[in-house]
């Protein structure tokens, strides 16, 4: 009876053992399922819970480990899931390459996340391996060449992805982009016009193509780029797109539109950078050919702030330092054509000149035959001279010194006079050391200002 009880007792004890067994294996896979189902309801923090507890009592489950990898994925905890993802490629359980490449994809996105381009490169090498016709991979590999600023090696692998059979606009964009970048601008536009037309909205694409068209001088056809661009919502972009326009505009003396342009692109601008920089630079300019030269040496003054150094901003300011201190230079440099005439009339007559004749060369520059009534500032009284007086800054050189003198003739005069608002080359004083010429650069006119007051 004993013996009976005993083997009853052997034989119930391995059914239990066997029952437990049976179900263990039965509840973990539905388990696993109910999690994934968790995870594609994207219930992340409730499918880590659970896979940690399963982890616990099972460490080496490699599904269980995917399924964790993608529950930190979908949760946003990147460096959790990349250490879970790498356990599943290591425990090499899985022979279906579709999880593989699944795998591979997510390490290729998260090491892109985290900046880490050679490593998410690496992925891909190995996804293009095992598949070799997806040109998604051939895609993927050439961008993150562009990245690591290896532009050659970009464009073999994006035209590798088009022969592959992706004809996408985004390939087409980046090619585009590193045409632009390398100085092959027939070749970007022509790559940019397919993105465009697969994508009539890639306004950058279209902002690409403006700065092309800019850049041979077809201003017309690159703002039409330029205002298909603007229509973008990145702030970013539309600010440089707004800037480009304003540049073509001045490009063909459209003053008021590229002020329109600038002001508006800044009225945009949460920040001041790089672009708003440019932009205040640039607005300068369109003041300063304006004659509206206290307006300029304001933008002028707000880029050194931000960007002493930027292109040639000091030196802007120094032709115009004299602004702030000296009324008249102030008032000859920003008048009106009219009056800076009749100012330089009166200028003349201070010197003891009496004007006769008068000819606006353009609204920067006059000449005057004059006649010499006084000897304030000269010893030689009586005989005709040619006055030249120009405000547009720029350094006067020995030839436009020589033609002046050579006018002097055609006057019979006695005497030529050259006045800038700027400086003169040492060339051209050298030239009118025996010559019958005077000069009166920027001090000697703020002086004489001073003296005829």
């Amino acid at each position: 009876m004993v013996e009976i009880l005993v083997v009853s007792g052997l034989i119930i004890g391995i059914v239990g053992i066997g029952i437990v067994y049976v179900v263990k294996q039965f509840i973990k896979p539905h388990q696993l399922d109910t999690i994934k189902t968790m995870i594609e309801n994207k219930k992340f923090q409730e499918a880590i819970n659970a896979l940690n507890n399963i982890l616990k009592k099972d460490e080496a489950n490699p599904l269980a480990h995917l399924y964790l990898a993608e529950a930190y994925f979908g949760n946003g905890s990147y460096d959790l899931a990349l250490v879970e993802y790498k356990q599943v490629i290591f425990s090499g359980k899985f022979s279906n390459s579709a999880i593989e490449r699944t795998v591979r994809r997510r390490l290729a996105d998260i090491y892109m996340k985290f900046n880490q381009l050679e490593e998410a490169q690496k992925e891909y090498l190995i996804l293009a391996k095992i598949e070799p016709h997806n040109a998604e991979y051939l895609y993927q590999i050439g961008n993150i060449f562009y990245l690591r600023g290896m532009r050659e090696q970009a464009l073999a692998y994006l035209d590798k992805s088009l022969k592959g059979g992706k004809s996408s606009a985004d390939i087409y964009f980046l090619m585009g982009k590193i045409y632009y970048e390398l100085s092959r601008p027939n070749e970007a536009l022509a790559i940019l016009s397919n993105c465009v037309k697969l994508e009539p909205k890639h306004f950058e694409a279209h902002y690409y193509i403006g700065l092309i068209l800019k850049s041979m001088n077809t201003y017309g056809k690159a703002v039409q780029e330029l205002e298909l661009a603007e229509q973008t919502k990145d702030l970013t972009l539309k600010i440089k797109v707004i800037y480009q326009k304003g540049l073509c505009k001045m490009e063909v003396g459209d003053l008021e539109g590229a002020k329109a342009d600038f002001e508006r692109g800044l009225k945009y601008s949460t920040e001041e950078n790089n672009t708003t920089i440019a932009i205040r630079y640039a607005l300068g300019l369109a003041f300063e050919r304006e004659r509206r030269l206290v307006e300029a040496v304001e933008q002028w003054e707000r880029v050194a702030q931000l960007r002493p150094n930027f292109q040639d901003v000091q030196l802007k300011l120094a032709q115009y330092e004299d602004l702030r201190v000296d009324d008249k230079l102030k008032d000859i440099l920003t008048s009106t054509p009219t009056t800076f005439e009749i100012i330089v009339q009166n200028l003349l007559k201070g010197m003891g000149y009496e004007p006769l004749e008068s000819t606006m060369i353009d609204d920067d520059n006059i000449e005057i035959v004059g006649m010499e009534k006084s000897t304030k500032w000269r010893n030689v009284r009586g005989g005709k001279v040619l006055v030249r007086v120009s405000r547009d800054n720029e350094d006067v050189g020995e030839d436009q010194i020589a033609s002046l003198v050579e006018k002097l003739k055609n006057v019979h005069g006695i005497r030529a006079v050259y006045i800038t608002t700027g400086k003169f080359t040492p060339q051209a004083l050298r030239y009118s050391e025996n010559r019958p010429v005077d000069l009166y650069d920027r001090q000697k006119l703020s002086n004489i200002f001073k003296q005829i007051r």
